[in-house]
């Protein structure tokens, strides 16, 4: 992440993927009364794509709970002229209606230039005000990555199917590469890095082992998309469609909320326990 990138964003707004900070956030929406919660995706393309409309229904649900959303506004900015473009215009619009429904307001089409002291403002002119921002700032590899040589640009180009970069016996997986899709990229999501993993992995076993491999990233994937009050929606898409990206949006449910928690407790207790 660089939040360096835009002008006046560090100290004045919440970088809404540092962990550190969302403690700090959560303090500063129950402490607000009445104004403005600013959600901006600051560049494309960014980590789980969802991610900002999630937050906006949480934080919407939060100020309900508190008694205090009926004073307060929120609005969300995105340079992108929809929702989710890679997901195509019709579940970003489904996601629109969601957030409409909670009396969110969605900006497309609003690059951020600058930040200052309770105002934003766009490279299209358009200024706003705000009174908490919670910002998704610009994503880029990281620097060791792009000292070493392997980035062209902010990413690491692979092989879609192998994970292999330029390099000989150098695979790169996850959020640092970048695979087209059409005109745009995958969407940058651990279950992406999960199954690229696995393919990487194959690869270099089978190597080793003298054998041939046939192991192949399939460019299938699926999130969830939690809406507060313990709902959450589900998302699936096959991105390597001969035809394009198939996805599909599956409405918010308890049992979605739930598949998400179980989610989430086997891959910290695979990866982390």
């Amino acid at each position: 992440l660089v939040p360096s990138r835009i002008a006046g964003f560090v100290g004045r707004g919440y970088n809404l993927y540092d962990a550190q900070q969302i403690p700090k956030l959560r303090d500063r929406l129950l402490a607000l009364k009445r104004g403005k919660v600013a959600i901006a995706i600051m560049g494309m393309p960014y980590k789980c794509p969802p991610a900002p409309y999630e937050a906006s229904l949480i934080i919407d649900s939060i100020l309900t709970r508190q008694g205090t959303r009926s004073s307060i506004e929120i609005d969300i900015y995105t340079p992108a002229p929809i929702a989710l473009p890679v997901a195509g215009p019709q579940i970003s619009s489904n996601v629109v209606d969601m957030i409409s429904q909670r009396s969110i307001r969605f900006h497309p089409s609003h690059k951020i230039k600058s930040v200052t002291d309770n105002k934003l403002e766009f490279e299209n002119g358009f200024k706003a005000d705000y009174d908490v921002l919670a910002g998704i700032p610009p994503h880029r590899a990281p620097e060791v990555v792009s000292s070493a040589g392997l980035a062209e640009g902010d990413w690491v180009a692979i092989d879609r199917k192998t994970m292999k970069t330029r390099f000989k016996n150098v695979f790169a997986i996850g959020d640092v590469t970048e695979i087209k899709v059409g005109a745009l990229a995958l969407p940058k999501a651990g279950i992406f890095a999960e199954e690229q993993a696995k393919v990487a992995a194959r690869h270099i076993i089978d190597e080793i082992s003298g054998r041939t491999t046939i192991a192949t990233f399939a460019g299938q994937g699926y999130c969830f998309m939690e809406v507060g009050n313990k709902r959450a929606s589900y998302l699936e898409g096959d991105f390597f469609n001969p035809a394009g990206p198939s996805l599909r949006l599956e409405a918010p449910s308890e049992q979605n909320f739930q598949k998400k928690q179980d989610f989430e407790r086997t891959r910290v207790k695979e990866w982390l326990l």
